[in-house]
């Protein structure tokens, strides 16, 4: 099947395609529309930039062109489920972009991160379909804010990434909300067993579409190692950038952590070069903002982690860095699928140091090839970057005690006399007291006169004896009752 039209889908839409530049389909997208089309369930094996949100967006539209009428308010005639907002995002933009002018198409995102009053309004109205991520949706259902009960097409897009974020109970609980009288959808880069178990729940005789195997690339991608030490990769980085027969105009750069991708976007910045971040502690706003001054291309790098892997859909990347290798090998399928889209080429570079080595060999297992390496790992930072000198700690602040840093001893200001052993001050002291008090008797009563070691002057005299006994308030009252009867 070379055209659009030869899979079954409407005239109007298929002419909306041709005016938006769409006019061969892909692989899968061969196989999977003329299935949907009949109403069959479709299990989507594809690597990432082959066309799925068109396999399964297209027969919607068709399906939503043959209804008559508005949708019920606070429903949705097709609901399509993202694991991440980058990706719902790309979604509801080429879905508008598939229908054009062919029909008058409402749709609404429903995702976290921004406030979901808007969101509640655009629901209330009725929509024809729901672009979202899991949690958000399952908060609204719960709050009673939309219904499922007429929905009639329901997709799961990147289900296994879906799975490994912990959204299969909230996935589970919106399937059961639609109920069983639907056409359902799922399309995963890969078949992890976790999948295959929630097809088995999901899915009634799902028709399997595998357009390529599983952990496979795009051909088109170049794909290379460079080696060197962890301290040597922000000069290894530069010389890429700076390279005029590397050719890097727009480029994204892969972090394994959060702080990562800010610290790869600092030293950037230091170096000369305009670079965003992207990754889960930025804002929905500021998420959005990067991806618009990337895709616009006043910004020309953007520095990502995996979270972004699956939701940045830019025409024209040119370049993928992996300046770290990813945990799971997976992601390295997914993040490098960001360039060679839609038929294009495109180059990836891995920067691997010496703890990195175990991660390559999962990569190059999965995608069942060996990678062409270069560069050297006990390069440490000889690439001409000079790292900022690192600062003494101020003497006012010494830090914390421990067995290299003890406290330190403070001077000793008593005096020679002060700092005799205490034994022979205590004995001198003692001696003098013993001569110095001598007991006296005075009217019966023992007296202790303690006189001055050096003059022999008294000191004054203490009374030892049986002290004088106070009298209680009983006493008093009784005492002044007789003195009152007396007088």
């Amino acid at each position: 099947m070379s055209d659009f039209t030869s899979l079954g889908l409407p005239a109007s839409l298929v002419q909306s395609l041709t005016a938006g530049g769409f006019t061969e389909p892909t692989k899968i997208q061969a196989h999977a529309i003329p299935k949907l089309l009949e109403g069959r369930d479709v299990l989507g094996i594809a690597q990432t930039g082959s066309g799925k949100t068109a396999a399964f967006g297209l027969p919607i539209l068709a399906g939503i062109m043959d209804l008559t009428g508005r949708p019920r308010p606070m429903t949705t005639r097709a609901l399509i489920l993202a694991p991440t907002r980058e990706l719902a995002v790309q979604i509801d933009e080429n879905i508008r972009k598939f229908a054009g002018g062919a029909m008058q198409l409402n749709t609404v995102l429903v995702l976290g991160g921004v406030s979901r009053n808007a969101q509640v309004q655009k629901l209330a109205r009725g929509v024809d379909i729901v672009v979202a991520t899991p949690g958000r949706l399952k908060d609204l259902l719960d709050d009673g804010k939309i219904r499922l009960n007429e929905t009639r097409w329901l997709v799961l897009d990147e289900a296994d990434r879906m799975l490994d974020m912990g959204f299969i109970a909230p996935v589970k609980h919106i399937a059961k909300a639609i109920g069983p009288r639907r056409q359902t959808m799922l399309f995963s880069a890969t078949m992890a067993p976790a999948v295959e178990d929630l097809c088995k729940g999901l899915l009634k005789e799902p028709v399997r579409v595998e357009a390529t195997p599983q952990g496979s690339t795009v051909v088109k991608i170049d794909q290379r190692v460079i080696l060197s030490g962890s301290k040597a990769k922000r000069g290894v980085l530069n010389e890429l950038l700076a390279s005029e027969t590397e050719g890097m105009e727009r480029v994204i750069i892969f972090a394994r952590t959060k702080h990562g991708a800010d610290r790869v976007t600092k030293s950037l910045a230091i170096d000369g070069h305009k670079a965003m971040a992207i990754h889960g502690n930025k804002s929905q706003n500021a998420r959005q903002a990067a991806l618009k001054g990337f895709a616009s291309g006043q910004v020309r790098i953007l520095v990502a982690t995996d979270i972004a892997a699956r939701g940045i859909d830019v025409q024209g990347i040119t370049h993928v860095v992996n300046y770290d290798l990813p945990d799971d090998p997976e992601n390295y399928v997914h993040r490098i699928g960001r360039t060679g889209r839609n038929g294009a080429s495109g180059i990836a570079i891995t920067l691997c140091d010496g703890t990195e080595t175990g991660k390559l060999r999962d990569v190059e297992r999965l995608i069942r090839r060996t990678l062409p390496v270069s560069g050297d790992l006990h390069l440490t930072n000889e690439t001409g970057v000079q790292e900022a000198p690192k600062t003494a700690r101020p003497a006012s602040r010494p830090g914390p005690r421990s067995a290299r840093n003890p406290k330190p001893a403070f001077a000793d200001r008593r005096s020679p006399a002060e700092r005799r052993p205490f034994a022979d001050f205590a004995k001198e002291v003692g001696g003098r007291s013993q001569q110095a008090e001598t007991p006296q008797r005075v009217d019966g009563q023992v007296n202790r006169v303690r006189r001055d070691p050096d003059t022999g002057k008294p000191m004054g005299v203490k009374p030892i004896g049986k002290p004088k006994q106070r009298w209680g308030k009983n006493q008093k009252d009784a005492a002044r009752v007789t003195h009152t009867a007396r007088a």
